[in-house]
């Protein structure tokens, strides 16, 4: 994001400095950044204190939407820790990479920690080839004439529910 990363949640939670001067106005400034900052030897423990729930309630009274970024679920406890905090995880699931087991283990992980997955985004789609992914039922829809949009979008809806139920 082109952000400095020196000072940031390490630093808010160990009171090196206050939480105002570590977030970072990014984009059109309407959207703030808290980066890691430095590395502590106690990560877990850290976001696993009252102090971090005390910030995240902090940034929820403050902010309309809070998302955490955190390592994989899989290798180290952050995730599951962090995820305890929030009203869901997002699972980052890359494609053709990450296997049916460990996607099973990360969720089983969340869900041993009181955690629920609210959605899942798939990354390193491929772009050109057979396994690519297309906009095939979106072009049928909008290469039909305006008679036709009840059929198109009823088709659209029924497949667009089955793929956010899988």
């Amino acid at each position: 994001m082109g952000l400095e990363g020196a000072i940031g949640l390490s630093d808010v939670l160990i009171g090196r400095v206050e939480l105002s001067d570590a977030l970072q106005p990014w984009g059109r400034g309407k959207l703030s950044v808290l980066p890691a900052g430095s590395i502590p030897p106690n990560p877990s423990e850290l976001l696993g204190s009252m102090g971090m729930h005390a910030l995240i309630a902090e940034l929820t009274a403050g902010h309309d939407y809070v998302l955490i970024d955190a390592p994989p679920v899989l290798p180290v406890t952050d995730a599951a820790v962090l995820s305890t905090l929030a009203s869901g995880a997002i699972v980052v699931t890359a494609v053709g990479r990450t296997t049916k087991n460990q996607l099973r283990s990360a969720l089983d992980n969340l869900e041993k920690t009181g955690s629920r997955a609210v959605g899942s985004i798939l990354t390193m789609m491929p772009v050109k080839g057979p396994n690519s992914y297309g906009y095939g039922s979106y072009d049928a829809y909008y290469g039909r004439d305006a008679a036709e949009p009840e059929a198109a979008s009823t088709a659209l809806g029924r497949g667009s529910a089955e793929r956010s139920h899988a």
